[in-house]
Order: C-alpha cells, then sequence, then structure tokens
C-alpha cells in the first residue's frame, strides 16, 4: 500500500512537470508532439495506478469487515489496552463475560476484574509483557461484575506503530471452567480405575497368599486330630511348627496390609528418635541370623561407627529388614548378602546388595507400587507390599531410595536418609 501511495504521488509529479512543459513548448510542434504523448502514456500508467488502489481499497474494506465481524462475533473476549491495561476497545463476548456493559469497560483497568487474590501476580505479569514487549500467557481468576469467581486462560500480544515502538495490548481470554471440570473428572475416573485395579490386585494377592497356610494348617490339623496317637512327639513337633510358621506368615500379611493402608491414607505415624545407625544395623542383622536359613548370610560393613540420627526405630526397621530379607530371599540359598552403611555430609547411606536373580528393567518402574511383584518371581512367596512399605517410610524420613538390577548378575538399593529431619508426624 505505501509503495503504490509512492508511486501515485510520482505519477502526479510528473504530470505536472509534463504540463508545465506542454506550456513552455506550445510553439514547438515537434517538442510539443512527443510531450504530448509521454503525457498520455503517463495519464494510462496514472489510471491503472488509480485502479489499483481501487482495488487495494475494496480489498481492505472486506478484509476490515471480515475481522471487525470475528470481533463482534467471536465466543471468546476480546480486548485492547493500553500499556497500563486500561480497556480501549472490547467485543461482546468480553462484555458477557464479565457482566458489564461494554460502555462502562471502556477506560476501566483490566485489573479491576481479577479476583484479588489474584490481582498481584497479574500485575505481575502485565509487567513482564511491557518488559519483555513479547506475547505471553498464563491462567488467572477473573472477578465478574455480580457473579462468581472462574478460571480463565489470558494471551495477549504487544501492538506496535509503524516504527516499532509499543503502543498497547491485545488480549484474547478464555473461560477454562470447563475444561478444569473435564480435567478433574478425568482425574477422579483415572483414580478410582486405579482403586479398582489396586482392588482387584489386592484381593488376588491375599486370596493367593492364605491359600497356601490355611492349606498347611488345614493338613497339619488333621494329621494331629486323626493321628494323634500314632504320631511320635517329634512328628507332632514339626506339625505344630508348621502351623505355627504359616499363622505367623498370616500374621505379618495383615500386619503390612495395615501398615501400607495406614500410610497411604497419610495416617501412619512418624515418631523420630535419636538412632545410633551403626548399633541399630548390627542388632538387626543378628536378629535375621536367629534364622537358620539365613545364618551369617548377611555382610555388615559400617564405615562409621558414630552414625547418629533423628529416625523412628519402627519404620527404619521396617525399611531394612524387607530389603534385607528379599535379598535373601531372591539370591541363591548361602550366597552372601552385602550390607553397607556409609556418612556422607548430612546423610546416612545404606546399601544392600545381592547376586541374586535380578530384576527386569520393565518391572524396576513400578517396583514401589503396592502388590506389584516382577515377572521372574515364579513360585517364591511375596505380596508386592513389602517395598511399596518401604517408599513410604523413606518418603516419611524424607529420603531417597534407589535401585539397580541386571537380570542374573543381583540387585543393588541405595538408601538415602538425611540425618537431620525435620519431617510432620502424620
Amino acid at each position: 500500500m505505501t509503495n503504490l501511495n509512492k508511486l501515485i504521488q510520482l505519477s502526479q509529479q510528473r504530470l505536472e512537470s509534463l504540463f508545465n512543459q506542454i506550456n513552455q513548448a506550445a510553439d514547438q510542434p515537434e517538442i510539443l508532439s512527443k510531450i504530448l504523448e509521454e503525457f498520455s502514456i503517463t495519464l494510462e500508467e496514472f489510471d491503472q495506478q488509480q485502479q489499483e488502489l481501487v482495488t487495494i481499497n475494496n480489498a481492505s474494506d472486506s478484509e476490515l469487515q471480515h475481522y471487525r465481524e470475528l470481533f463482534e462475533c467471536t465466543s471468546e473476549a476480546y480486548f485492547v489496552t493500553n500499556l497500563m491495561g486500561e480497556i480501549h476497545t472490547a467485543n461482546p463476548a468480553a462484555s458477557m463475560m464479565l457482566n458489564i456493559s461494554p460502555n462502562y469497560l471502556i477506560g476501566k483497568p483490566l485489573t479491576v476484574f481479577v479476583a484479588e487474590s489474584h490481582r498481584k501476580a497479574f500485575r505481575n505479569q502485565l509487567q513482564q509483557v511491557r518488559t519483555s514487549s513479547q506475547s505471553m500467557g498464563w491462567d488467572v481468576q477473573l472477578q465478574p461484575r455480580h457473579g462468581e469467581p472462574f478460571p480463565a486462560a489470558i494471551a495477549v500480544s504487544p501492538i506496535r506503530d509503524n516504527h516499532g515502538n509499543l503502543t498497547g495490548l491485545r488480549w484474547l481470554i478464555s473461560d477454562i471452567s470447563q475444561r478444569q471440570q473435564a480435567e478433574a473428572l478425568r482425574q477422579e475416573l483415572a483414580e478410582q480405575h486405579e482403586l479398582s485395579e489396586l482392588k482387584s490386585r489386592f484381593l488376588s494377592t491375599v486370596s493367593h497368599e492364605f491359600r497356601t497356610p490355611l492349606t498347611t494348617i488345614l493338613s497339619s490339623s488333621e494329621m494331629l486330630e486323626r493321628y494323634s496317637d500314632r504320631l511320635s512327639p517329634e512328628r507332632k513337633a514339626v506339625h505344630f511348627q508348621k502351623i505355627s510358621q504359616s499363622v505367623d506368615y498370616m500374621t505379618q500379611l495383615l500386619e503390612d496390609i495395615l501398615i501400607y493402608s495406614k500410610a497411604d491414607a497419610e495416617k501412619l505415624e512418624f515418631n523420630p528418635t535419636v538412632v545410633n545407625l551403626s548399633e541399630f544395623c548390627q542388632t538387626l542383622v543378628e536378629d535375621l541370623h536367629l534364622e537358620a536359613a539365613n545364618k551369617e548370610r548377611i555382610q555388615l560393613k559400617c564405615n562409621d561407627d558414630d552414625i547418629c540420627g533423628n529416625f523412628d526405630p519402627k519404620l527404619l526397621r521396617q525399611i531394612l529388614s524387607n530389603l534385607l530379607t528379599n535379598a535373601l530371599k531372591y539370591s541363591p540359598k548361602g550366597d552372601p548378602v552385602d550390607f553397607e552403611l556409609n556418612r556422607e555430609e548430612n546423610q546416612a547411606i545404606l546399601l544392600i546388595r545381592d547376586r541374586g536373580i535380578g530384576i527386569p528393567a520393565n518391572d524396576q518402574v513400578h517396583l514401589f507400587e503396592p502388590f506389584h511383584r516382577a515377572q521372574n518371581t515364579g513360585t517364591i512367596n511375596g505380596t508386592g507390599l513389602g517395598l511399596a512399605i518401604v517408599k513410604k517410610a523413606v518418603d516419611l524420613h524424607q529420603g531417597m531410595i534407589s535401585v539397580q538390577s541386571e537380570i542374573d548378575v543381583g540387585t543393588i538399593f541405595t538408601v538415602n536418609l538425611p540425618l537431620l529431619n525435620n519431617a510432620k508426624k502424620f
């Protein structure tokens, strides 16, 4: 458009020059003829340029009408403001969104329609737009006149003059209430689906894990009832031991379920007290070695005998006993399990390494989910709750747990626990 205007101006100047030449060459026919011919060509060019200008103006009018219709008919609120956010123009959708007549919108700061709790953040965002001169977007809580606050998404872009100077701002504002409601519903459905799957896994695991000890109890009870007079004291002792072990197993299973349910509901108590870790670990290893199958298998190495920190002894025992018994259970019978205790600045580092079956990579991402068991555990007893409890207990200590594992090579669990713990009681 600007280039065409320049061409028209040049043509006008050329016509004026030729007109002057015609007046000066009125008594010189040959020169006058050439000037008139050039004048005719210039007139044709000027006429063509005028037609192009009319065409462009018509197109501009059509485009302007198109944008005016979009501005008036769009369902999104559209504002034009100065750099301070004072409204200069607003479309009907903006008036409807803010529940105020369009005439009363003009001149008002957009900030007055922002919920009070969001105004400071809104002003900060507006300042960033002015400073950066870039388009930006964010979510905000709007407060319509005589209405309830609602969430909205803002997209704002700068307006510049012909010299590139920032002169105003364009605002496109969308009500995202339905989007947030849909997202909340989707999240609720996902949680319900997850809960349903968890219940299904719980029932499957419990029924499976109870079946074996109940069968053992029933079988041993029948043997004692029917053949008590024929069984030697040694054989009776064996059956009583089987019953006792089965009861202990079911009791532990129920205890694990209770602990996890409390942790999941954030009702698990965290009662920290000063604990000497090296002494605690030594006592735990001795307790685990009381079982004949575990005799001297755990090789404890304390690199610092004076590591003290604030820990919950019950939860700490849950963490370490679960990891150590898993290492023993999933390793070849008689193979050692390494248990190392180190200190790094204000953290205790507990490392447990086995040389067992390992954990498949695709199972490692689900390792701390309740009732999840690795594909290669086969017939080895387990509920899939142990590591879920470990993770909850570590989190309550504001610690971290990581795992490295390779099939048929072994697994390393590393637990980092802060020595000065400020965790809250749940």
